[in-house]
């Protein structure tokens, strides 16, 4: 791997997620978003992390950094994979029904106000780091780091995936397409 993707989990790479916005390159990369120092998630989810040797919680990737990690991950503008799976873990559900007379079932999405909560909470408690990566290598990256080091909230590709988290984004998708009543946990 380039040097570059090597310090991506430096410590000193990461920078607190309310800080970066004017910083975000627009190029390909890979990016790792980790809790930070004294902040926790809902249980299970913390005593997870617990077992694991660092807290990181995710790793992506992304043909425009700026887009994808900032715009859809980090602050919600689209179709997040980390966003969707960091606001259900946090408690969060989609509309009943959002996603009902929808082809695509799978994209779930979180009401305005909801969204809201969980940037406010993700800007309290989560710092990135990212580095770039030609657009050819992107996918060969991203998925040696996440079987590397196994991010909590990654699911493809990660070999201590965590069937909860796939269960709860399950629940969620069902809770939008209108097949499951909208319950709490």
């Amino acid at each position: 791997m380039a040097d570059d993707v090597r310090m991506l989990l430096e410590n000193q790479s990461f920078r607190p997620a309310s800080e970066i916005d004017g910083d975000v390159p627009i190029l390909s990369g890979v990016y790792a978003i980790r809790l930070a120092g004294q902040s926790s998630l809902p249980e299970p989810f913390e005593a997870f992390l617990a077992e694991r040797t660092s807290r990181l919680i995710y790793i992506g990737k992304a043909t425009t950094l700026k887009k994808r990690m900032l715009g859809n991950e980090l602050r919600g503008r689209g179709h997040g994979t980390f966003f969707r799976s960091i606001g259900a873990v946090l408690g969060f559900r989609p509309l009943a029904g959002s996603l009902a007379e929808r082809v695509n079932k799978y994209n779930f999405s979180f009401q305005k106000a909801d969204r809201d909560g969980i940037v406010e909470w993700i800007n309290a408690n989560l710092e990135v780091s990212w580095a770039e990566v030609p657009a050819a290598d992107v996918p060969k990256a991203e998925l040696a780091l996440i079987v590397e080091h196994t991010p909590l909230l990654n699911l493809d590709g990660n070999p201590q995936a965590l069937v909860e988290l796939d269960e709860l984004r399950v629940l969620c998708r069902g809770i939008a397409a209108g097949q499951q009543p909208h319950c709490e946990e």
